[in-house]
């Protein structure tokens, strides 16, 4: 199984990928379906500013990503930055998660307050300026100025639109039906 799960910030990438991996690994008995956070690829913990991240070369993130691309399964979550668009590509599954936007707006900032608070972890400082930018991001995704939309025209023959509870449910029941 490979699944590409796409979606603005607030979305719920993240949760369904985890889901997706811990519910392999229970129903296969084994390590499962591995779950990779693109973010994580992009991005390298900055040593020059402790608590903060920093963009890695291109190179490396590039070979990072051949690296995950080469698996047999996986589960991938990322906003659908153009330079991952390859793992849109190759997998089984496109997931478009796109819950309300008041939906979105409550878990940014539900998620910035517990990392502030320490209660979760993250790889940035949670600051004013990222809430900022995360509300920023959020409306980018509903405008269509950051484009994700579009990139994922080429994928309609296997992408899934999850809006609600609802049909995230469906989709999960979905998987373990298919296997």
């Amino acid at each position: 199984m490979k699944l590409y799960i796409t979606g603005s910030v607030g979305s719920g990438k993240t949760t369904l990928a985890r889901e997706i991996s811990r519910a392999s690994a229970r129903e296969i008995g084994r390590l499962g379906v591995p779950c990779f956070e693109l973010d994580a690829v992009a991005y390298e913990p900055d040593p020059d500013d402790p608590g903060d991240d920093r963009k890695r070369p291109a190179e490396e993130r590039d070979a990072l990503f051949a690296e995950i691309l080469a698996r047999q399964n996986w589960v991938m979550e990322d906003a659908g930055r153009p330079c991952f668009a390859k793992g849109m590509e190759e997998a089984d599954r496109v997931v478009l998660l796109e819950p309300p936007a008041i939906v979105r707006d409550f878990r940014i900032l539900r998620r910035w307050l517990r990392q502030r608070a320490g209660k979760e972890d993250c790889r940035y400082r949670p600051d004013l300026t990222m809430l900022r930018l995360m509300f920023r991001w959020r409306r980018n995704y509903d405008s269509g100025r950051d484009g994700l939309k579009e990139r994922l025209r080429p994928f309609a023959g296997k992408l899934m639109v999850l809006r609600t509870g609802r049909d995230v449910r469906r989709f999960l029941r979905s998987l373990r039906e298919d296997r």
